[in-house]
């Protein structure tokens, strides 16, 4: 915890947003590590899982993923590559480029349930459906453009702040992302090149049973 005797870290928290949202349990992690040495390891904010209670959602807290969430709080404090509005991460890589994206605690575990969990990632400061330009420094691509509405990320991690943390370190590499999304409209064109050669009049109503 904090080393001033005097400070009171529940005073500098921001209570008017909501309680579950990225930006509040981010918060007070800082405020509560806001005098601890710069060399030094955060420490876990007492009681915080009983204010924010999606941080239980999951699974149980234990040691290392606690130690999983102070490792992520500290990196994200001060990193000038990251921004947080609720729980919309806004992220600027070495090259330049420009990521969004969602990251609702609750959200991602029901969709994990449902086994369709994704980071969909913006990737432009116009997101509007249509194609987009891969960024300049990416040469050697086969393909120069893709669709913007396809940019989805599976997590790769065995918890929640696991996989966002990794995502984070992703989109500030700012590299492989791109090679990730490249892979995927291929894909996404040899899909859709296929639908076309099998239905070029369009898709039956009962095309999922044929």
């Amino acid at each position: 915890m904090t080393e001033n005797r005097q400070y009171n870290p529940w005073v500098h928290v921001k209570w008017e947003l909501d309680l579950d949202s990225m930006e509040f349990i981010l918060s007070v992690f800082a405020a509560y590590n806001k005098h601890a040495n710069i060399q030094s390891k955060w420490s876990w904010p007492e009681d915080i899982e009983d204010i924010s209670t999606s941080l239980k959602s999951d699974g149980e807290l234990t040691p290392i993923l606690k130690e999983e969430w102070i490792n992520f709080a500290q990196f994200i404090s001060g990193n000038e590559s990251i921004s947080i509005d609720e729980n919309t991460f806004t992220i600027v890589g070495t090259h330049g480029s420009r990521f969004r994206f969602d990251a609702s605690i609750e959200y991602y575990i029901a969709n994990l349930e449902a086994s369709s969990a994704s980071w969909k990632i913006e990737t432009s400061y116009d997101d509007s459906v249509g194609f987009h330009d891969f960024p300049a420094h990416m040469t050697g691509l086969e393909f120069k453009q893709y669709e913007g509405s396809s940019t989805c990320i599976l997590p790769s991690g065995d918890s929640f702040i696991e996989s966002i943390t990794l995502l984070m370190k992703l989109l500030i590499e700012d590299e492989e992302i791109w090679n990730i999304l490249h892979k995927q409209e291929i894909a996404r064109r040899k899909s859709k090149e296929e639908f076309d050669k099998k239905w070029p009049n369009g898709r039956p109503e009962d095309w999922m049973y044929l």
